[in-house]
């Protein structure tokens, strides 16, 4: 265990914002928090940063931070300063620290030609795209080998085509510098990607935390399985003739985990299609229930006949008995 956090609550004006929240993270971990929007996700991490103080609960670490190696807050809006270079705003926390001149310089060379950067070391924050001013803010963060990282919604001010590859760059980043980190953000699947272990915030609660695939796969609850994304609501017979064990209860199953084939004689009907790029978003109409399933275009159209089928490369989420 590198940073314990145990019992956290926080209320504001006598409204709970944090609920009991414990959890712990191991040393050169990724966790994120996600949740939506006002759940407590930035609140933790204020408290985590020392910014705020729990109204209960402790936060722990194995190795408590320093001013060699404290605790490091990038903020989604960056907060870098306008009038340095990117050179000189990487380069701040290690100047504060009164380092030789020398040193400096090659801690900061190394740590922007990783983040890409060598080439805008004199630019100027207003000069940057939102990207690069990202990379700027941790760039800065990491140069000064940090006791554990946090980050503040990494992804809110980006373009949608960059949060993913933005995700890559973090998780190869934080691998690199064995950099322990903590972020919260609502972007799915940028923080399942990115993350060895993913902790869903609910009402103030957090509600699950393990391995991002077992969150996605196996949600504690209907709730959290349709805050990670569609989900079907099974009975039990239909799971069976899909070949879903189950105990007598309803069986949630992603969109994505199911696959048609085509059979003039199928139990089940397509209603409609919708082209969603890469994949396909049918509806079928199965023993009175509708059922979403999600795949690659394959050329079917509302009226035809079908068998549904557990694709070979998924499995359904088990969340049997949830209400």
């Amino acid at each position: 265990m590198y940073l314990r956090a145990e019992r956290i609550s926080k209320a504001y004006d006598g409204q709970a914002v944090l609920k009991d929240v414990s959890f712990e993270v191991e040393t050169g971990e990724m966790v994120s928090i996600i949740g939506p929007s006002g759940v407590g996700k930035t609140t933790l991490l204020r408290i985590l940063a020392g910014l705020e103080k729990a109204d209960a609960g402790a936060i722990d670490f194995a190795v408590k931070p320093s001013r060699k190696h404290p605790v490091i807050l990038v903020f989604q809006d960056y907060l870098l300063f306008p009038s340095l270079t990117v050179f000189e705003n990487a380069a701040f926390g290690l100047r504060v620290r009164k380092m030789k001149r020398r040193e400096i310089t090659e801690a900061v060379d190394r740590v922007l030609s990783h983040f890409g950067l060598s080439d805008k070391a004199d630019a100027y924050p207003s000069q940057l795209s939102a990207g690069q001013k990202q990379r700027v803010a941790i760039a800065r963060a990491v140069v000064v080998n940090p006791a554990l990282l946090l980050l503040d919604e990494p992804f809110a001010n980006l373009d949608p085509t960059l949060k993913m590859q933005t995700a890559e760059f973090l998780r190869e980043t934080q691998r690199a510098f064995g950099v322990t980190t903590v972020s919260v953000t609502h972007d799915l699947a940028e923080a399942l990607a990115m993350s060895d272990r993913v902790g869903l915030m609910l009402g103030g609660e957090l509600v699950q935390y393990a391995g991002a695939e077992e969150v996605y796969q196996r949600p504690v609850s209907l709730e959290a399985a349709e805050f990670l994304g569609p989900i079907n609501q099974l009975d039990s017979d239909i799971a069976a003739s899909l070949g879903v064990p189950c105990n007598g209860g309803p069986v949630m199953i992603r969109p994505e985990s199911l696959t048609m084939i085509r059979d003039d004689s199928g139990p089940a009907t397509v209603e409609s299609s919708r082209f969603a790029g890469a994949l396909t978003k049918y509806t079928v109409h199965l023993d009175g229930r509708r059922i979403e399933v999600l795949s690659s275009s394959n050329g079917f159209a509302a009226g035809d006949r079908v068998a549904l089928r557990i694709a070979d490369d998924n499995h359904p989420t088990s969340t049997e008995g949830a209400a």
